[in-house]
Order: C-alpha cells, then structure tokens, then sequence
C-alpha cells in the first residue's frame, strides 16, 4: 500500500524550494554581472564583484542541497514512500511555478517597457533573455512533471544533466571576473596599510597645526600625538617598524610601505592614495586647512 508520509514531503519540497530560489538567484546575479562586464552601460560601467562571489556561495551550497533533495523526493515516489498524488507536491509544486510563471510575465513587462521607453539595449535585452531562461526552465520542468500521472524518468535525467551543465557553464565563467582569494586577501592588507597611512597623514598635519613644522621623524609623531593615536597604527606589519617618513621640503613629506597588490588601474575611495606593487613611497602635502 502506497504510503503519504505528507511532513516529510513536504519538508523536502519546502527544503528544494528555497535551494531552488537561492540557486536561481545566484545563477542570474553571475548572468549580470558577465553581461556587465561584457556589454557595460554608460551610466553603469561597472559589474560587482561582491555580487558575484556571494552569487558563488549560493551556488556551491545550494545546488547541491536542491539535487539531493530533489532525488530523494523520486526515489521516494518509486518506493512508494511518498504519493504522486499527494497534496504537499501537488501545492508546492504549483505554487514554484506560480512564482516562475509571475517572474516571466515580470521579465516580459519589463522588455516592453524598456523598448517603450527608448532603452532597449543589448545589456538589458540579454538580462532579460537570462530571467526568461532561467524561470522558463523552471516553470517547463514542473509544469511537466506535475502533469504526468507517473515519473518520467528519462525526462527527469535529461533535465538534471541539461540544467547541471548550465549551472556549471555559469558557476565557471564567474571565476573569470573576480579575483582570486590571494587576490582578495592582498588587496585587504593593502586596504590596512592605507588606512594606516591615513591616519599618519592626519597626525602630521595636527603635529603641523601645532608647530607650523613638519616632524623630523615619525617617531616624533607618535611622541607628540600619543594621547590621539593607536601606536600599532604606525607600525608596517610587514618589517614590525614605523613605516617609513621622509620630509621633502617645508610642506611635503612622503609615506613608504610595502603593498601587496597594485590599484593604479582602479577608481575607488583610495584613488589619492595610489600605488604599485612592492616598496612604495607616496608624496603628500600638508592640507591647507591646517595651515597658519
């Protein structure tokens, strides 16, 4: 006798939902950021690497929840364990192409709309394109399988392969604009030591404001701003001494460290503070609002 076992079915297709939507997300955050990156918007000439690493994340996590999960549910259904017919499948299984089915319609609104309004580019067209894939994909699979009055195996392992080597196509493709976690964790050191070196820069300007002059040695700056600052700022991790300070004239000085990466190709809020790799000496004047 064929059994219900209704909670734990519907555990299982609640579970292959939200993996499904984490993964869908996923896979089109990686779709956009590519189309970014490939055809880039005048106002939007820029793609999130953040984004997309989130985007990674989800991938590796949820796919391979939503695949076991999903298999489960049929084998189950062939051990008769679990109804075809059961209500839990016949609700949820409705209720994922409901939100597929509204996803389109949406993606569809959206491409009239942007043809209407004169903004029909390749960028936004190939977004479209890929919301469109990814729930049709979605809503054709369901739509299918809860139509059919038994499972149909051969149907069901052709799309899992069809829609693994997409996801796989996709999931590779991000590595191709992101850094690397070696990257990443370089140009984190770099971000500290420019943060440090800000606020050396702020020291000698008060120690500047104080004594119309500039230090003879960092040393002196650490001793005249002592009750301001947290002396580890003022030390390279890299040789475990002050970094190092030169004065050039009466108003200019220079900040050298050690970078592990290079941002002279980059547009962030460290833009003034540029460098290359390697041992670098940056020259910085002293800001005319602490002039006397």
């Amino acid at each position: 006798m064929q059994k219900t076992n209704s909670p734990k079915l519907a555990f299982y297709y609640c579970l292959s939902l939200v993996t499904l939507v984490i993964g869908s997300v996923s896979v089109g955050i990686i779709g956009f950021e590519l189309i970014n990156k490939l055809f880039p918007l005048i106002s939007e000439s820029y793609y999130s690497e953040s984004g997309v690493k989130s985007a990674i994340s989800g991938i590796i996590i949820s796919f391979p929840i939503y695949y076991l999960i999903t298999w489960n549910i049929y084998k189950g259904i062939k051990k008769e364990e679990f109804s075809i017919d059961a209500g839990p499948r016949k609700w949820l299984t409705y209720f994922i192409i409901f939100i597929s089915s509204v996803v389109m319609i949406g993606s569809l609104i959206g491409l009239i709309n942007n043809y209407l309004d004169g903004e029909a580019t390749i960028n936004s067209l190939l977004k479209i394109i890929t919301v469109l894939s990814i729930s049709a994909t979605i809503f054709g699979f369901y739509f299918t399988d809860i139509k059919s009055k038994e499972i149909n195996h051969s149907f069901n392992k052709k799309y899992f392969l069809l829609s693994i080597c997409l996801v796989l196509i996709i999931f590779t493709s991000a590595f191709f604009i992101i850094e690397s976690p070696t990257e990443a964790r370089n140009r984190k050191m770099d971000q500290t030591i420019i943060n440090n070196l800000e606020r050396i820069n702020s020291s000698i300007n008060r120690f500047y404001s104080e004594n119309n002059r500039l230090p003879e040695s960092i040393e002196e700056v650490v001793t005249e701003n002592y009750p301001y600052i947290i002396i580890q700022d003022f030390i390279e991790q890299s040789t475990n001494k002050f970094y190092t300070y030169n004065a050039i004239n009466d108003k200019k000085f220079e900040l050298c460290a050690t970078f592990y990466s290079t941002n002279l190709y980059s547009n962030d809020y460290y833009s003034n503070w540029k460098h290359d790799k390697g041992y670098q000496c940056i020259t910085k004047k002293v800001e005319s609002w602490t002039l006397k």
